[in-house]
């Protein structure tokens, strides 16, 4: 649990793990955050807008971003995972790239944290995607690349709604053309 005292010693904390940098403690859209902004080398201050700012809920994934911005070599935790999973809204696949690991490593630390994994087309309107490889004659790659989801859970869309399958090829030429 974050006091006042363990705030304090977090600051200080990364205020000399990372001497470029202002540190606060803000809300951010109602969440208090730690916040770190870039501290400027001109005589005058710069706007707020222009000063590059990261913002973290939790003073260890802070540091963690600046670390992995500075280029430093940054223990991979299960709380920066979830954090960039969760908040920054990436895939599996974009987090275990960003932090060189599988996907599966990523599945174990989002399950450590209690992150539910998102399943691309939740809310999929399965009536929408049947319509569009029936009546606008879409192929499974095309439906799949339309809805965000994959060729064969578009087929298992088709299946549910008892649209049949078109054979696969190309389509027949039209009776009279060469």
């Amino acid at each position: 649990m974050h006091g006042p005292d363990t705030d304090d010693n977090d600051l200080a904390a990364l205020r000399d793990a990372f001497p470029g940098y202002r540190f606060r403690r803000r809300f951010v859209r109602g969440v208090p955050c730690y916040l770190a902004e870039a501290r400027s080398t001109e005589p005058r201050p710069p706007v707020a807008s222009d000063a590059p700012l990261a913002a973290a809920r939790d003073p260890a994934v802070l540091a963690d971003m600046l670390a992995a911005a500075a280029g430093r070599p940054v223990r991979l935790r299960a709380a920066a995972v979830a954090a960039s999973y969760r908040d920054r809204q990436l895939t599996l696949k974009q987090c275990a790239a960003m932090f060189g690991v599988s996907r599966t490593t990523i599945m174990k630390f989002l399950a450590a944290e209690g992150v539910a994994v998102r399943r691309p087309g939740r809310d999929l309107d399965e009536r929408a995607v049947a319509a569009a490889y029936r009546d606008e004659r879409l192929s499974l790659h095309q439906c799949a690349v339309r809805f965000g989801i994959s060729e064969r859970r578009v087929a298992a869309v088709l299946d549910r709604q008892g649209v049949p399958r078109r054979p696969v090829g190309r389509p027949p030429r039209p009776a009279g053309r060469p």
